[in-house]
């Protein structure tokens, strides 16, 4: 049970929070519903451009709702990351993209391979391979299923789509908690290229760029994009003396726009990136291991010489047929994806539980098709089909070499001390969708918006285990019929689920909606057995109802927006994975039946303060609770913990950010663009269970990040110089048991620390 957490000055501010928000929202409406009363002025006003204010906020134009429309006209909570200058900015790894988001984070814990995704509360700390991510990862709308595939470098992108809430009318995959459409600079038929290049502190190297442009008259275009980063790690192996958490990553996209007629074109693109790392991703042990204790800081000591590579190809074709204002579109992929990962499970100088090595190996095909209607009817709909299927082969194989431990006594020793454990598994998946989605405006002001879909998704599992423990020398199997043999499962789920939309447009610059979302995650099945082959279970989908009320506003000619939302979350069967430790082996658990509750506020403002100042904030409120969570031996039916009363993992209650760049311009045409932002976090857990322990949390923290950036005349030069986490704060990112409570031994990773670079980028 949760204790002793969230005392008075918690409560107090939260009271101030939920005091401000609440004061904001009503005073958008009301002033909003005074505006409307010259909405007629307004709006021939909007239309006359020799009245428009040169110094306004640039309209950002989104899809996530299957239409061209401005993000401020678009009655769903979503929020945009301008990605022109991402890399030149400092910006690594996906979770740095979500500063300015809401009740969203990517933290990278496993490395920035895997980013851990949550979205107001939901998410999933499961490390299985066959785990489905409740938050929807689209690549150019392809959906990725693996959760290893969204960690990819970010380059020559267009803009990043990020929605709150659960998704399934208008995407082709059902997510309970959001989905993340990454989006690509497509081809056009004009000549454009640039290219960056980018040193910084760790001897970090990134190279980056893009050529395209027209191939055959207005017929055939193309674009070719690639990146590459390479630099060391923030820790170091005393053993080898090398650095610790090295990272490599190269990329490469191709593209092909073909014009097949007036009416019909197709997008083929190409694409793959490699990934290469230590297998610990920077993970450092706590406590004492028989003896050992690592040495402080970011350095520690290993015997393995650890290995991590992920592999990432794919290729997809998308038709756009015009039919006399209808559009057909159709988006066929497939992607492999491959992971090794060869680590020291212990962290230590001494085999005390020895090494793993993994393979996993994804192959996935899709197949989506979606007809809408003219999107200036009155009547507008949108219509969809979407097929999936994927074959996992996963292999795990953990052992522990004979030797002595820091104390002197043998690793091989005792009935129950596995030495050789081989677990492996052959999963697939397929699921068919249909889904539908209407809006129908009843005057100029209401609008009632809808969607329905249909999901059928089947698994099945074939899973073999092999455990052997050292007898005299000899590997002899361990004892018990359950912990080697052969393990099959299958099951099919379906599921309807729904949504409803009324938007009501108060003016031509404010917007307010409601909206209701029945959200669905499939099912599957726990691979992380701690023991034997019954650990192999079937778990249930989860289940949530979203309430929300959200506020869209533009002030000041459009010099300020202001966007506000708040939401309630019925969540039922959540899938929860809970961390166990058996002879010495730590497993992820997957389970369900917990029941929770989340609500939250957010308020989004950025403004033009001036020709030269722009501002930016972004203001997270979230309460979160599991009302019923009893973990129960699905063998046996025992209550074996129970944490009801604790809060989600990884939500803190508040989040504030916050940015400013000012641009100072020089009489030769130059100019110098200072930036900077600042983000705090209050506390947060890191598992759902065992609250109550300092290293399984981490305390509230705030980061700053800075930057200057030098821009040409003909802003086809520009130089930036950034400094990330400028005070060098120390925060954890993650942290869990290694070894059984009593011992202490845990394994934390932490954020990166102070990070400087210079970025050059020239266009042509």
């Amino acid at each position: 049970m949760k204790q002793g957490k969230m005392q008075q000055p918690r409560h107090q501010l939260k009271g101030i929070w939920l005091a401000f928000a609440l004061a904001g929202i009503s005073q958008i409406a009301f002033a909003a519903d005074e505006v409307s009363a010259n909405a007629s002025n307004e709006k021939s006003s909007e239309k006359d451009a020799s009245v428009k204010d040169p110094v306004a906020l640039k309209a950002v134009t989104v899809t996530a709702q299957r239409r061209v429309e401005n993000a401020q006209k678009a009655a769903v909570a979503v929020s945009v990351v301008n990605t022109q200058t991402i890399t030149a900015d400092g910006v690594r790894a996906i979770g740095d993209i979500t500063t300015f988001v809401p009740n969203a984070a990517a933290k990278n814990p496993d490395g920035d391979g895997r980013p851990r995704w949550y979205i107001r509360g939901l998410g999933t700390g499961d490390t299985g391979a066959a785990t489905v991510y409740p938050v929807g990862i689209y690549a150019d709308d392809v959906f990725l299923s693996a959760p290893i595939a969204g960690g990819g470098p970010l380059f020559d992108l267009e803009r990043i789509e990020i929605l709150r809430g659960p998704q399934g009318t208008l995407y082709g995959k059902n997510t309970t908690a959001g989905a993340v459409n990454i989006i690509s600079k497509k081809p056009t038929f004009d000549t454009e290229a640039y290219a960056t290049v980018g040193i910084g502190e760790k001897s970090e190297r990134i190279v980056t760029g893009a050529v395209g442009g027209a191939i055959l008259d207005e017929r055939l275009a193309g674009r070719v994009s690639v990146y590459s980063e390479e630099r060391d790690g923030f820790g170091k192996n005393l053993t080898t003396g090398n650095s610790y958490g090295d990272v490599n990553k190269k990329a490469i996209r191709l593209q092909l726009l073909a014009q097949l007629t007036p009416n019909l074109d197709a997008l083929l693109k190409v694409h793959a990136r490699e990934f290469k790392g230590d297998g610990s991703n920077g993970s450092l042990p706590i406590g004492t291991y028989s003896g050992y204790t690592r040495p402080r800081g970011r350095s520690l000591a290993l015997n393995v010489d650890e290995d991590y590579k992920l592999e990432h190809e794919g290729t997809s074709l998308t038709f756009n047929w015009d039919l006399s204002g209808y559009k057909l579109t159709s988006i066929t992929a497939y992607d492999y994806i491959r992971n090794q990962n060869f680590t020291d499970a212990d962290y230590t100088p001494y085999e005390s539980n020895g090494r793993t090595d993994s393979d996993n190996r994804y192959r996935q095909y899709s197949q989506e098709f979606r007809l809408a209607s003219p999107q200036e009817d009155k009547l507008r709909w949108l219509l969809g089909t979407h097929y999936f299927k994927e074959t996992l082969d996963s292999s795990a194989l953990r052992t522990k070499l004979p030797g002595l431990l820091a104390n002197g006594t043998s690793n091989q020793t005792g009935a129950t001390n596995v030495v050789y454990r081989d677990l492996n598994f052959n999963h697939e998946t397929e699921s068919i969708a249909a889904f539908g989605n209407v809006k129908y405006d009843f005057t100029e002001q209401f609008t009632l918006g809808g969607g329905l879909r249909w999901t059928q998704e089947k698994k099945d599992i074939d899973l073999n285990l092999a455990q052997r423990v050292n007898s005299g020398g000899v590997l002899v199997p361990l004892a018990g019929a359950d912990n080697n043999g052969s393990s099959s499962r299958d099951k099919t789920w379906e599921a309807w689920t729904w949504d409803l939309t009324p938007e009501y447009k108060i003016s031509e610059n404010a917007l307010v909606f409601f909206r209701y979302a029945k959200g669905f995650r499939s099912g599957g099945f726990n691979t992380g057995l701690s023991g034997g082959l019954s650990g192999l279970t079937t778990v249930d989908p989860e289940k949530l109802d979203s309430y929300e009320v959200g506020v869209k506003s533009n002030w000041f000619n459009n010099r300020l927006t202001a966007n506000a939302n708040a939401f309630y979350y019925d969540y039922k069967d959540i899938q929860v994975n809970l961390l166990t430790v058996n002879n010495g082996v730590l497993t992820t658990a997957l389970t369900n039946g917990a029941k929770g509750e989340a609500k939250g506020l957010e308020l989004e403002l950025e403004a033009q303060a001036t020709e030269r100042l722009h501002l930016r904030a972004a203001l997270s409120y979230l309460d979160t609770e599991y009302k019923n969570f009893k973990n129960v031996n699905p063998n046996t039916g025992a209550v074996t913990g129970d944490y009801s009363g604790n809060s989600f993992v990884r939500s803190p209650k508040h989040v504030v950010a916050l940015g400013a760049d000012y641009t100072l311009p020089f009489i030769n045409g130059t100019k110098l663009i200072a930036a900077g932002d600042f983000s705090y976090r209050s506390k947060e857990y890191f598992l759902a269970d065992r609250q109550s322990e300092d290293t399984l949390s981490q305390d509230a923290y705030t980061i700053g990040n800075a930057r200057l950036t030098w821009v040409n005349s003909n802003d086809k030069i520009s130089l930036t110089a950034f400094v990330n986490n400028f005070t060098d704060r120390k925060y954890q990112v993650h942290g869990r048991p290694n070894g059984a409570q009593a011992l202490g031994q845990y394994v934390v990773t932490y954020g990166n620390p102070r990070f400087a670079g210079l970025n050059l980028t020239v266009r042509f």
